[in-house]
């Protein structure tokens, strides 16, 4: 970080997927336990955190060192379709200098996340034996393997319990978004997209033809997959896709899903309807 502002004083440095257990900030592998510990006399610099897949901003909000920072989320650019996945939402004047300013200040409308149980980390596990585990039952016998007895990797719902100090806080309203009881944090909204939402309504492969062409025909007309997502008339989505896919969008913004959590690289499942078959997300 020295180097890095050695170049230039205006660059902001955000720690990035902050709680992925590979040596992010937080990570049980290779991390610390706290900004202060990682960052030391850099620390005054740190104006945000970035949450990764399988945090969200409730998780941050229970550890009060992160509550002076601003909470963003962003997609790492494997690949198109992964562009926007997660996002932030600024306030301000759309420039340099005034993203720079909307971090300092916490100038963030909402940011869009993951459901952070299909991150690849959520969970712990030894993806060799498919063990997984909820963090009270690793803490309970130590972290290791009931099959080998090798270290899991400890997910970050693990390290989050280790380092909150407050519960979970997030309460979700009738606009979709899920909100601070207090009114200090910005709101965020937790979405599956738009092509895992079809497969499941139709039956198909994410990568079919049928999902690609309702997929094209919803964002054409009705302003783009976050608009389809977030705000679309659930009447518009029926009239255009059929009653099925315009059910599953109300159950995604209502939080109506059923999540398997993902652990040690293996991305967690997501079952839209009792009974259907969950989307697997492939590692990245």
């Amino acid at each position: 970080m020295e180097l890095t502002l050695s170049v230039d004083e205006r660059i902001e440095v955000v720690p990035a997927h902050a709680w992925t257990p590979w040596f992010s900030v937080f990570g049980s592998k290779g991390g610390f336990d706290s900004l202060a510990e990682a960052f030391g006399d850099m620390l005054s610099r740190i104006h945000a955190v970035e949450t990764g897949l399988s945090s969200d901003p409730d998780m941050n909000w229970r550890v009060p060192e992160l509550d002076g920072l601003t909470i963003v989320s962003y997609s790492d650019a494997h690949s198109l379709e992964r562009m926007g996945r997660e996002l932030t939402v600024f306030e301000g004047k759309p420039s340099y200098d005034g993203f720079r300013e909307a971090l300092r200040r916490q100038q963030v409308a909402y940011t869009v996340e993951f459901y952070p149980e299909e991150g690849k980390y959520q969970f712990d596990g030894h993806r060799e034996h498919g063990v997984t585990q909820a963090p009270g039952v690793s803490i309970a016998n130590g972290g290791r393997c009931p099959v080998c007895g090798h270290q899991l990797t400890l997910g970050v719902a693990y390290k989050n319990e280790l380092l909150a100090k407050r519960p979970h806080r997030a309460i979700a309203g009738g606009d979709g978004m899920l909100r601070d009881p207090e009114g200090k944090r910005p709101p965020f909204a937790r979405l599956v997209p738009l092509d895992e939402i079809l497969a499941q309504a139709l039956g198909k492969g994410r990568a079919t033809r049928a999902v690609r062409d309702a997929y094209d025909a919803l964002v054409r007309e009705l302003g783009g997959e976050l608009a389809v997502l977030r705000v679309a008339a659930l009447g518009d989505i029926e009239c255009l896709a059929g009653g099925r896919i315009a059910d599953g969008v109300r159950r995604v913004r209502a939080g109506e899903v059923d999540i398997s959590p993902g652990y040690d690289g293996v991305y967690g499942t997501v079952r839209i309807w009792p009974g259907n078959t969950a989307t697997a997300r492939r590692s990245a």
